[in-house]
């Protein structure tokens, strides 16, 4: 993490460009530059912060991430950091419209992303649609206003909160709770744990992220919190539209950027998930890092 740190001495004050570096999963030390009296424009201080990337202690190993995505990860966070007014002005403004048009779509939503869009700018219905299509798309738009500023910890209150924001007000039976019936999962030969088993997996799984956050880089976290999530599936509807938000919950708790799942990687992202199923979460985690770097990097509409 990078910032601007002010310090005062006697009648004056100086700021220093500070950056944070993880030297193990427990451990952070801090590197610093005398920045003067001002804090400089824009791109001097991106020249500053090479200079300071210089003065990087050897950090903690990355067990699933390609080291250059690492480093383009850092530069990705760093300019967050510095730059922005976190998570808002970091963001396109149509970002949540095109979030909620490409989570929705891949679960079957029929909305394009132009009728989305009226729903949630003009609040307009296409005709022809269907109530809890449009609902949906409310939905979305509630549930990320949820997820960007929840503050605390991953818990069974906030992810069954956050699904009841996904799915309040639908024909989805059981809102805000955990299912009580066996389900599958369309396509996939994973099969998810018994309803009753259901609250233990999710304790297991709050529990096993505050000992992960320590270790693991938090693209890495995020790749596994997903993965995992998917795999216990608890709710009767709207899993996979929250395992994406608490994917996204991971990134801007650890000051990156969201990331869409676009529509049109939908069977690469349930490959991937397959993987995960397997043991092996790394083709996703270097996954959300390709996507991080290309959509904030790179202005190519998709």
């Amino acid at each position: 993490m990078t910032f601007i740190e002010k310090q005062k001495h006697g009648k004056y004050t100086y700021f220093y460009l500070v950056k944070s570096f993880r030297i193990s999963p427990t451990k952070v030390k801090k590197a610093r530059i005398f920045l003067g009296q001002t804090i400089p424009p824009k791109q001097k201080l991106q020249e500053i912060l090479v200079e300071l990337e210089k003065k990087a202690p050897k950090q903690y190993s990355v067990e699933l991430l390609d080291a250059n995505l690492v480093e383009q990860l850092e530069d990705l966070r760093a300019s967050t950091v510095i730059f922005k007014a976190f998570p808002d002005d970091a963001l396109p403004k149509d970002f949540v419209v095109r979030f909620t048009y490409n989570s929705n779509a891949i679960e079957g939503n029929p909305l394009t992303l132009r009728e989305t869009a009226l729903v949630l700018a003009d609040k307009i219905a296409p005709q022809g649609t269907g109530t809890d299509a449009v609902i949906e798309a409310i939905n979305g738009k509630d549930a990320w206003e949820f997820v960007k500023n929840y503050k605390s910890q991953l818990t069974e209150a906030f992810i069954r909160k956050l699904q009841y924001q996904v799915t309040k007000n639908t024909t989805c039976r059981i809102q805000g709770n955990f299912r009580d019936s066996q389900v599958r999962i369309s396509g996939s030969e994973w099969t998810p744990p018994k309803p009753q088993d259901v609250p233990l997996k999710v304790e297991e799984l709050t529990r096993e992220f505050a000992k992960k956050k320590k270790q693991l880089h938090p693209v890495e976290l995020a790749a596994w919190a997903h993965n995992l999530f998917v795999q216990i599936h608890p709710f009767t509807d709207g899993n996979g539209r929250t395992a994406r938000l608490i994917l996204n919950w991971i990134l801007i708790k650890n000051h990156f950027p969201p990331i869409i799942i676009y529509v049109k990687n939908k069977q690469e992202y349930y490959s991937m998930i397959e993987t995960g199923d397997a043991g092996n979460n790394a083709p996703f985690a270097n996954f959300i890092a390709k996507e991080l770097i290309q959509q904030y990097t790179n202005k190519k509409e998709k």
